[in-house]
């Protein structure tokens, strides 16, 4: 009975696996590779995306606290109150201003807004591209 067997196996041709069968498969793992580092970057864009959210309301206080302590306000109203006087001495009114300004809050409160937009923007392009690659490998 065994040699019945191996006599009807010995005679079956073996099997040959199709030959797109291996770019198939180096082409799926590419794309799970991919995927795996695309949401990576998915949760570093929204941890800074989330740091940058939370670091805009203190940097904007800072800012306005900053711009009121200065005085750089009373400074530019009066271009709009007394534009002659503004007119004949504005190369002190410039210095005037520009010693006044608060250089450093409104930096960070300018980084912060950056932060938040390059975070928003790299994750939006992820997103897209983390959606378009599970289509893909599902289809």
């Amino acid at each position: 009975m065994r040699e019945d067997y191996e006599k009807l196996f010995s005679r079956l041709e073996p099997l040959q696996a199709p030959e797109e069968l291996f770019e198939k498969i180096m082409e799926r793992i590419h794309r799970q590779q991919r995927l795996a580092a695309l949401r990576k970057r998915l949760i570093i864009f929204s941890i800074g995306l989330i740091g940058s959210l939370t670091a805009f309301v203190p940097a904007l206080r800072l800012m306005q606290q900053s711009l009121a302590e200065s005085g750089f306000a009373q400074f530019f109203s009066l271009i709009f109150s007394d534009f002659g006087i503004v007119l004949a001495y504005w190369q002190n009114f410039a210095l005037t201003l520009l010693e006044s300004l608060p250089a450093l809050s409104i930096a960070a409160f300018l980084v912060t807004i950056f932060i938040f937009l390059e975070s928003l923007k790299f994750l939006v392009r992820d997103t897209k591209a983390i959606f378009a690659t599970s289509e893909t490998i599902n289809s």
